[in-house]
C-alpha cells in the first residue's frame, strides 16, 4: 500500500510538472528549474507549450539527455541556429527530429547540402542506413522537391545517386545534368531509372495479389495483354486504378461505362480524354456518386453541370474538406468561383489571393465546404465566418479555427449552455466571460469542457488552488496563467524530491 501512494504521488506530481511547464505565465527561471528536477513530464509539457525562451533552449540543447535534446529539435519555435546544431547532434535519434516538424522554418539549402553529406558519412552508432535517413528527410521536408535537386548537384556521388534514382522528382536541367554525370554509376543509374519509368507493364510484370507493388504497376503505362487480363479477372478494386489509367485503349474505356461497379464508372469520370458523348452518358449515369464525379470535368459547359443531379456529400473525404489537390491558378480560381458547381467552387475557396469581393460572396456560399476551405485558406476570411464554421463544422481540424488570429473572442460567454461541449468550451476564450460562469463550467459534465475551465485565467484563485489536488484538473489548472506564485514553488519543491 506504501509503494502505490508513492506511485500515486509521483503521476501526481508529474501531472503538475507537465501543467506549469506549459502555463504561459511561468518565467524562464521556473522553467529551467524544472528542466533539472523532472525533465521528462516538464517535456512532454512543453511540446504544447507555444514558446520557448531562450535561456531554456540553451540549457536544452546542452542536456545529457537525448528525450529532452529531441523534445527540443521537434519545437515549432526551435531557434533555427539551435536546430542547426541539433542536426549535428551526436545521436542520431536527435538528427532525425530536427529533420522538420508541422509550423517549424524550413531547412535553407546550405543546411540541407550538409545534412545530407553527413547522412552518408554515417555513424557506427547509427540505427538508419542512408537510403533511410534521406527518406526521413523527404518526409519530413513535406516531400519538398527542392531536396532532390540539391542531392542531384552534390559533390558526394553517393548523394547523387539518390536523386538520380528518381528522376521523375527532377526538373530537365538536373536530370540532364546527372546524365552527363562524370560517375559511371550516376549515369547508368539515372538512364536505367528513366527506362524503367517508361517501360510498359506487362502481366508477368503485376504480382499474383494486391500489395503496394500491385497498385504501383497499375498506375504504370500498361500494356493491352494487361489490360485485358485486368478486365477479364474481374477484380474490381484493380479496374479502380485502370479505370483512369491515361493507356487504357479507348474501347476498354468505353466498355467500362457500363461496368456493374459504381466505383469503377465513377473513377471513369476523371479521365480527361472523354468524349461528349461520354460525358453525357456519365451525366445521366443511373448512381449519383457517378454524376457528381462527372460534374466537375473540364469538357462541360455551365448549362451542362446546372442539369446535373448530383449529391456531394457521397464525394470521397467528404465532411472533411482536406484536398491534396495542389492550389488553382488565380485565374482557374476565380472562373470556379462563379460556378453553379460546389465542388468547383470549393477548389476556388482555396486559393489565399482570392479578391475581397469573392471572399465576401464565397463567404455566404450555401455549400459547407466552401466556407470551411475558405475560412482555412483566406488570410483575410471574416471573423464572423471563422465562428460559423466552428459552430457548424465538426469534421477534421475544427479547433483549426480558434487557432487562426481574427477568430472572435467577445461575446463568447453566450455559448455556455450549448448542447455540444466543443463550443462550451469558447467560454474559456472571452476575455469578459464572469468568473462565477467558468467556475460553473468547471463541474460540467463533459471532462473537455473542465478542464478548458481550470486553465481558464478568469477562473478564482481559490478555485484554482482546489483544483491542483483533482486527479482530473491538477494538470489543467497548473496551467493556469493565474496560478498564484506560492503554488508554483509548492509544485518545484515537490518535484525536487519526487521520483517523477
Amino acid at each position: 500500500m506504501i509503494k502505490q501512494t508513492a506511485v500515486d504521488q509521483s503521476s501526481s506530481v508529474a501531472a503538475l510538472v507537465r501543467g506549469l511547464a506549459r502555463n504561459p505565465s511561468a518565467p524562464p527561471d521556473v522553467l529551467l528549474r524544472l528542466l533539472q528536477v523532472a525533465p521528462v513530464p516538464a517535456c512532454r509539457g512543453w511540446q504544447d507549450r507555444r514558446d520557448l525562451p531562450g535561456p531554456v533552449q540553451d540549457a536544452m540543447a546542452h542536456h545529457r539527455s537525448f528525450a529532452v535534446r529531441g523534445t527540443l529539435a521537434q519545437h515549432p519555435q526551435v531557434n533555427p541556429e539551435i536546430r542547426s546544431r541539433l542536426l549535428a547532434d551526436p545521436d542520431w535519434r536527435v538528427t532525425v527530429r530536427a529533420f522538420g516538424s508541422p509550423g517549424q522554418r524550413p531547412l535553407s539549402d546550405d543546411l540541407l547540402n550538409s545534412l545530407l553529406t553527413r547522412i552518408e558519412e554515417g555513424a557506427p552508432e547509427a540505427a538508419f542506413t542512408g537510403a533511410e535517413l534521406f527518406s526521413e528527410l523527404w518526409m519530413a521536408m513535406r516531400y519538398d522537391q527542392r531536396l532532390y535537386r540539391l542531392a542531384a548537384a552534390h559533390p558526394d556521388p553517393r548523394v547523387r545517386r539518390h536523386a538520380a534514382a528518381a528522376p521523375q522528382m527532377l526538373e530537365e536541367s538536373s536530370r540532364e545534368a546527372l546524365m552527363t554525370d562524370p560517375v559511371p554509376e550516376i549515369r547508368a543509374t539515372v538512364t536505367a531509372a528513366l527506362a524503367e519509368d517508361l517501360r510498359v507493364m506487362r502481366p508477368a510484370d503485376l504480382p499474383d495479389h494486391h500489395c503496394h507493388g500491385f497498385w504501383a504497376v497499375l498506375q504504370r503505362p500498361l500494356s493491352r495483354a494487361l489490360v485485358d487480363q485486368v478486365v477479364a479477372g474481374g477484380d474490381e478494386a484493380a479496374l479502380y486504378l485502370v479505370a483512369p489509367n491515361p493507356s487504357t485503349p479507348p474501347d476498354v474505356v468505353q466498355a467500362l461505362l457500363r461496368h456493374p461497379a459504381t466505383e469503377v464508372r465513377r473513377r471513369l469520370a476523371g479521365r480527361t480524354d472523354l468524349s461528349r458523348e461520354q460525358l453525357r452518358e456519365l451525366a445521366a449515369d443511373p448512381a449519383v456518386e457517378v454524376r457528381t464525379a462527372v460534374s466537375v470535368h473540364p469538357g462541360l459547359t455551365e448549362q451542362q453541370r446546372a442539369g446535373i443531379d448530383i449529391d456531394v456529400s457521397t464525394v470521397p473525404g467528404n465532411g472533411h474538406y482536406h484536398s491534396r489537390e495542389r492550389r488553382p491558378s488565380l485565374a482557374d480560381a476565380l472562373r470556379w468561383a462563379r460556378s453553379v458547381n460546389p465542388l468547383l467552387r470549393r477548389r476556388a475557396a482555396r486559393h489565399p489571393e482570392l479578391p475581397a469581393e469573392w471572399v465576401t460572396v464565397l463567404a455566404d456560399d450555401l455549400d459547407l465546404g466552401v466556407r470551411v476551405l475558405l475560412a482555412r485558406h483566406h488570410p483575410d476570411a471574416p471573423p464572423a465566418l471563422l465562428l460559423r464554421c466552428y459552430l457548424e463544422y465538426h469534421g477534421h481540424g475544427r479547433d483549426q479555427f480558434t487557432e487562426l488570429p481574427q477568430f472572435p473572442t467577445a461575446g463568447l460567454a453566450a455559448f455556455a449552455d450549448h448542447t455540444d461541449p466543443v463550443v462550451r468550451r469558447l467560454v474559456a476564450r472571452d476575455p469578459h466571460a464572469a468568473p462565477e460562469l467558468v467556475e460553473r463550467l468547471c463541474t460540467d459534465p463533459d471532462i473537455t469542457v473542465r478542464q478548458t475551465m481550470a486553465a481558464c485565467p478568469r477562473l478564482p484563485e481559490t478555485r484554482i488552488i482546489a483544483l491542483l489536488d483533482d486527479p482530473d484538473l491538477a494538470e489543467h489548472a497548473a496551467a493556469n496563467p493565474a496560478l498564484p506564485l506560492d503554488r508554483v514553488h509548492h509544485i518545484l519543491q515537490d518535484a525536487s524530491t519526487s521520483p517523477t
